[in-house]
């Protein structure tokens, strides 16, 4: 995807002209093969990668599209045809919200250094904002032009970092870094003398009526799936896959197979326990989808230091798109097969919906008069058919209390901390329940779109996290997408006959806890070392005393916190390696101020 870099200043600000020059000069000095595709007194606009961007031939406002765009089905032409008509900025981004999707970011750049964007509303492509001595600063990703750019006031957010400990799923919005801002997905940022206004053109409340929920059919999800997977594969074809063994990727391969450009290869991971082996669902996929496959052995492994050090450090923790053990592995057999992209399945849990919860009773679309749909749910659910009928009733419903082991699992935090509120979410208060929880997985799925070490030398592509499907999801009950009785029901109809049976029927999914239960356990050591006397708890994040009862390999067989603990060990190498470049940032800074 198309990395960039914007400039906007008002152009008789001395200071912030002479603050853009030299940019501009890092720009030249260390990206060389970046591309400038609009440069006049005010603005900047630099675009790296393949510098895929569409631009307006209308002189008193230059607008460009950088990124991938997709008309929906039904919808207008090429994007070119709307930036070659005279419109307001506004009208041209709620038409690429309504009727278009992908992973873009569009720009307008109008007098005196004032400029507007809009990024797309699933956030494919990242983007954050900061101001640098009158200079507002956008770009996909902040390093390396932060380091002659940084804004005055910017640290690391200790109380920002432990609302993502608590909860990860708001980590694609607000930073941990107090100066740089997210770019809000869906959302019009117009800077006008030097002033901000924000406004939003989509959210994904506005998908969900409630009362008449959308009536999607097999058919309908399928060939949206087939329209989604294929923008891709035409778009990025020297590519391979992921196949998990589970119902999503698989999904997301037999779509790619019956697309012209094909998956060249996919690969699978397995260990050495049952849970944690699922290569005959993924040969079984394969075969059926005509895909060669690589099976890779994941051995017991400890973490060192040599496993944190290559970790890319972004604005965010890479809570979600960073791995262990095998994320370094996939990047060099991925390159070894010539691919450029790698696609995945992540998304379809929530989208397709896995989650077995009597919650779904409180749809407008269950069946209220049939005995057997209240039956069946409970059966799926694990729930008494009394919990079913409450949610369809809307009648009181005692609320589940924390196991022993869950509450030992826990991080130990300090204080009291609060779970942030999705911004991306929307008004989805008034909703059923299990629609609100869907949309919620969404906001948090969207974190892997993040710095990792697959990303910095593949494109990474999660199709199954489209604009078009995501809206189609959103629009449908969930009792319709799991038909009251299985997880993501429709898709496997949808499917079925492009997928082995062995897929379409299985009832589980493979579970690497145990796993990396045991890497854990090989860890403890450097575990102690890395995390005890951390920036973490030096800064009061985790409770020292809490978090060294937790590193205890008899403590780590017992408890599943592989997830938790993962989440604070990126966390801490993303602080420190923040707190460095601060430090550097402000030396630097001092001395040339010194110089001057």
């Amino acid at each position: 995807m198309t990395p960039y870099l914007i400039l906007s200043w008002r152009a008789d600000d001395g200071q912030a002209s002479t603050a853009a020059q030299r940019i501009r000069a890092e720009i030249e000095t260390t990206q060389p093969r970046w591309r400038v595709v609009f440069d006049k007194p005010g603005t900047v606009i630099v675009l790296g990668g393949d510098a895929r961007a569409l631009a307006s031939r209308i002189d008193s406002h230059p607008t460009f599209v950088i990124g991938d765009v997709f008309p929906k089905t039904g919808s207008g032409g090429p994007v070119q045809n709307l930036l070659s008509a005279e419109r307001p900025f506004s009208d041209l981004c709620a038409t690429l919200a309504e009727d278009y999707w992908g992973a873009y970011l569009a720009v307008e750049v109008r007098r005196h250094g004032d400029v507007a964007v809009f990024r797309d509303p699933m956030g494919m492509r990242d983007g954050v904002y900061w101001i640098h001595s009158g200079v507002h600063v956008f770009a996909s990703e902040a390093m390396p032009w932060l380091a002659v750019s940084a804004p005055e006031q910017l640290t690391v957010d200790w109380q920002r970092i432990s609302e993502l400990l608590l909860d990860s799923a708001t980590v694609a919005e607000k930073t941990p870094l107090s100066g740089i801002e997210t770019l809000p997905p869906g959302t019009l940022v117009d800077i006008r003398a030097g002033r901000t206004t924000m406004r939003r053109l989509w959210s994904p409340d506005r998908f969900y009526e409630r009362g008449r929920p959308a009536p999607l059919d097999a058919a309908t999800l399928r060939n949206e799936v087939l329209r989604c997977v294929d923008a891709w594969t035409q778009t990025y074809p020297n590519c391979m896959i992921e196949v998990s063994g589970g119902l999503d990727s698989a999904t997301v391969a037999a779509a790619g197979a019956a697309t012209p450009a094909r998956f060249r290869h996919a690969i699978n991971f397995f260990t050495d326990h049952l849970s944690g082996d699922e290569r005959r669902y993924a040969r079984d996929t394969c075969e059926r989808c005509h895909i060669p496959l690589d099976e890779v052995f994941m051995p017991v492994g400890h973490l060192g230091d040599a496993d944190l050090h290559d970790i890319p450090t972004g604005v965010r923790p890479g809570l979600s798109s960073v791995t262990f053990f095998h994320d370094k592995l996939l990047t060099r057999i991925a390159i070894g097969h010539g691919v450029t992209a790698l696609f995945t399945g992540h998304g379809g849990d929530s989208v397709f919906y896995q989650h077995p919860t009597a919650m779904i009773a409180a749809d407008p679309s269950f069946p209220r008069g049939d005995i057997h749909a209240y039956t069946t749910l409970a059966k799926w659910s694990r729930e008494s058919i009394w919990t079913v009928a409450s949610h369809a009733f809307g009648l009181p419903v005692r609320s589940i209390r924390h196991t022993e082991n869950e509450a030992l699992a826990g991080l130990p935090l300090c204080g009291e901390v609060r779970r942030a509120a999705s911004e991306w979410e929307g008004e989805i208060a008034d909703f059923p329940p299990a629609k609100r929880s869907q949309i919620t997985a969404i906001a948090t799925d969207r974190s892997v779109i993040g710095p990792s070490s697959r990303s910095q030398a593949l494109t990474m592509l999660h199709p199954l996290l489209s604009q078009p499907l995501v809206e189609l999801a959103i629009a449908t009950d969930i009792y319709r997408l799991t038909e009251g009785r299985q997880d993501r029901a429709l898709v496997r109809r949808a499917f079925a006959d492009m997928l082995p049976a062995s897929v379409i029927e299985r009832r589980g999914k493979g579970v690497l806890a145990q796993y990396f239960g045991r890497c854990l356990c090989a860890s403890v050591p450097f575990l102690r070392d890395f995390l005890l006397d951390g920036l973490l708890v030096c800064n009061d994040v985790l409770d020292r005393a809490e978090l060294e009862a937790m590193l205890d390999r008899d403590f780590l067989m017992r408890f599943d916190c592989y997830a938790k603990l993962r989440s604070v060990i990126i966390t801490e190498h993303w602080a420190r390696a923040w707190q460095e470049r601060i430090t550097a940032m402000s030396v630097n800074h001092s001395a040339s101020r010194a110089a001057a």
